[in-house]
């Protein structure tokens, strides 16, 4: 719903909220690139989260005064469009084939100042998207949104049933890797990520979705705890 998709703008002191600006303080700091403006959001497996990641990750950013642009680059399965952008007759396929001008393809959301660019009515008619992601047009676009925009928010394919992502380190300064705790297994997180190697050296963090906070919660009482007996062990010997 547009709601989850927005949630950090309605709970601006939840902890979802906060583990999103964590995120964005590590793409400040991030030493990886040298400038972390361009950033992607992929997953193992579908329905792990990754679009209510990206779509509340840029409005967050936004709503702190930034020019964010949010992407729908998952252009087999553009469900930010469908969700964002039902109406929309142009999108990012269109802009990429010199059909239509880019300020025609974008929305914004008037409460947070939000730039949306949809994949277009067009992209799942498409037999190879992965060479539309990697072509020089879509490069020259993601330049253009670079030097217009503070943050640009891309979402993407997840990485397992595809290759469309690994296209794209042309144009993406890092990637975030969003994982849903509980049901996708360490093994397929492995081997997606040893698949794509260009991905995983850019990887700025991994987010760890849908999870079940009172279990975190109790793991965290104990790591703390563990960790003052190991420190407190030390104190008393020194």
């Amino acid at each position: 719903s547009d709601n989850l998709l927005r949630y950090v703008v309605d709970a601006p002191f939840s902890q979802f909220t906060e583990l999103l600006r964590s995120l964005k303080v590590m793409a400040d700091l991030n030493s990886v690139v040298d400038v972390n403006r361009v950033i992607g959001v992929t997953s193992s497996l579908p329905n792990e989260g990754k679009s209510t990641i990206s779509s509340n990750f840029a409005s967050m950013i936004a709503h702190s005064g930034l020019r964010v642009i949010l992407v729908d680059a998952d252009l087999r399965n553009p469900s930010l469009s469908r969700n964002l952008a039902p109406g929309a007759a142009t999108g990012l396929v269109d802009v990429a084939a010199g059909r239509t001008d880019l300020h025609e393809a974008l929305w914004t959301d008037l409460e947070t100042g939000l730039t949306f660019l949809p994949a277009g009515p067009e992209s799942t008619k498409l037999l190879h998207p992965n060479e539309i992601l990697a072509s020089a047009a879509i490069k020259t676009l993601f330049d253009r949104l670079r030097a217009t925009f503070d943050y640009v928010i891309v979402d993407f394919a997840p990485l397992a049933p595809v290759v469309d992502t690994r296209t794209t380190t042309s144009f993406i300064d890092s990637y975030v890797y969003v994982v849903e705790w509980g049901r996708t297994k360490i093994d397929v997180v492995e081997h997606s990520l040893s698949n794509a190697r260009e991905i995983y050296e850019r990887l700025l963090g991994v987010v760890l979705n849908k999870a079940n906070m009172s279990v975190l919660q109790r793991y965290e009482r104990y790591r703390t705890t563990y960790y003052y007996r190991k420190y407190d062990q030390y104190r008393n010997v020194s």
